[in-house]
């Protein structure tokens, strides 16, 4: 079985021009939202409620440019660690772009999938339990600020959607990565920048409108060519509210490849770690 035809279809789009970055590709941010809705759908197709913790494993696996058609569909894996886990699978014209592991029981009116069939579903660089939640030891105020929730960045329950957290998890990683020196003048002037290759993450409780939120940001685990990011909200008095590991790998623009982080980074990491 081709895991690309794999379930049932879930979600469907397009690719806009306004959901892209400066460089035509779809942001990271729209793949999150996709899957999340996917989600909705499959709970709903099933009769189960979408409440309690969300917890979502994402691999990407090949870009998409603006006007590609998009395709969610949905199975239970029958066997293995991830037995009875819902996995998404997004793809393009029938070839794979990206998948998400959702750890929500209760779907058993979804189609079962054998695990080695979705293998490019499973964790690779991050482990796949989802995160528990954790207090911190910093005062918020000292923590990165990202604000208010909005109205316009809810999901139709009232919590925050996954895509507007994944938009403070890349503005907090740039900042991060900037003050290591990986910064947007370094990219341009030496052509190597860095890509999101997998991401976990675990939304504890659902986060309303008016929540102040902050967050932390620290180097979890570094390679010769990868850096995973560890980002932890939390709301104004303290209270845990997501967690998310980023992974991240080096990547060469010339030829579109990954390679080894710069020196500079892995002294800067082995120096602060």
């Amino acid at each position: 079985m081709d895991i690309c035809t794999i379930g049932t279809p879930t979600f469907m789009t397009r690719v806009e021009t306004w959901e892209c970055d400066h460089n035509r590709h779809w942001n990271v941010r729209q793949y999150l939202r996709c899957f999340q809705q996917a989600g909705f759908v499959a709970r709903d197709m099933c009769g189960v409620a979408p409440t309690g913790v969300l917890a979502q494993h994402t691999r990407f696996h090949r870009e998409l440019l603006e006007a590609a058609p998009v395709e969610i569909r949905s199975a239970v894996i029958g066997d293995g660690p991830f037995a009875g886990v819902c996995v998404h699978v997004l793809t393009s014209d029938g070839r794979l772009s990206a998948t998400a592991l959702d750890h929500v029981t209760g779907l058993g009116d979804l189609p079962v999938v054998a695990s080695d069939v979705v293998k490019l579903a499973l964790p690779r660089g991050i482990d796949g339990a989802p995160h528990r939640p954790l207090a911190s030891t910093v005062d918020t105020n000292d923590m990165v600020q990202h604000g208010y929730v909005q109205p316009k960045e809810l999901d139709h329950l009232g919590g925050l959607s996954l895509d507007w957290l994944m938009g403070r998890i890349a503005a907090a990683s740039s900042d991060h990565m900037g003050r290591l020196g990986f910064t947007p003048e370094y990219v341009r002037e030496h052509a190597i920048s860095r890509m999101g290759v997998e991401t976990k993450m675990t939304v504890f409780a659902p986060v309303p409108v008016g929540t102040r939120l902050c967050s932390t940001v620290q180097v979890a685990e570094t390679g010769r060519k990868n850096i995973t990011l560890r980002h932890r909200f939390f709301a104004a008095d303290g209270t845990p509210v997501a967690v998310s590991d980023q992974g991240l790998v080096a990547v060469d623009m010339t030829t579109r490849r990954a390679t080894e982080l710069p020196e500079f980074l892995r002294k800067a990491l082995s120096d602060n770690p």
